[in-house]
């Protein structure tokens, strides 16, 4: 009865063991088709869920990435991030929020950062093959090391044939669920340094806070 349990015990390692290495080499190839695919533009629609009211805010946008930089236009408001500082237009307001984001800050917005998230502080695990659109897709859950950590879960649908982010699930500790679906992908494209940050006279009303 020992030795059964023993190599239960043996076998369960080594299949959890296998299965985050699996995650990690599905993640590892999306994150380097990214990372190599120069500049990207995507359009995506957002599903903010709150699990506990059941009650759901949908929105299109269109977010335009290169490396560590991002500029995401929504119907409200316009982010810009130059890899230091941060900008954010409130259209109805006219205001311009302007900051230095933390790491930790930057996992809820950045789609460089969460492409790359997995590398560090996260449990990973292969949930298999998922179809969407007609497609065949491998799902990645993530699960933070850290105990009270902004999301308590990841989710991420990646295109086996294309390593491309398709699909990513993000639940934080507040009980709000946010299903970021990707739509288009489009690799090579040429962005200047300048798009990812906020050019004053283009917006000559705003109103500029700085909070750094």
């Amino acid at each position: 009865m020992k030795t059964k349990t023993l190599l239960l015990s043996i076998f369960t390692i080594l299949t959890t063991t296998a299965f985050a290495q699996n995650a990690r080499s599905i993640l590892d190839k999306a994150s380097e088709t990214y990372n190599n695919a120069g500049g990207v533009i995507v359009s995506f629609t957002l599903d903010s869920k709150d699990i506990k009211s059941k009650s759901t805010y949908s929105y299109d946008g269109k977010a335009y990435m290169k490396g560590d930089k991002f500029r995401i236009e929504i119907p409200d408001a316009i982010t810009w991030f130059d890899g230091k500082t941060q900008w954010v237009y409130i259209k109805d307001t006219e205001e311009v929020n302007v900051s230095n984001p933390t790491g930790e800050e930057l996992q809820a917005i950045s789609p460089s950062v969460l492409f790359n998230i997995y590398k560090k502080g996260f449990n990973l695990k292969y949930n298999g093959e998922k179809r969407m659109a007609g497609k065949v897709h491998q799902e990645v859950e993530l699960a933070p090391q850290k105990k009270g950590a902004e999301f308590t879960k990841i989710v991420v649908l990646i295109d086996k044939s294309s390593n491309k982010f398709s699909k990513i699930t993000l639940t934080d500790k507040a009980g709000m669920e946010n299903v970021l679906t990707i739509k288009k992908y489009q690799t090579g494209a040429a962005l200047a340094d300048t798009s990812f940050r906020f050019e004053k006279k283009n917006y000559p009303n705003a109103e500029i806070v700085d909070l750094r």
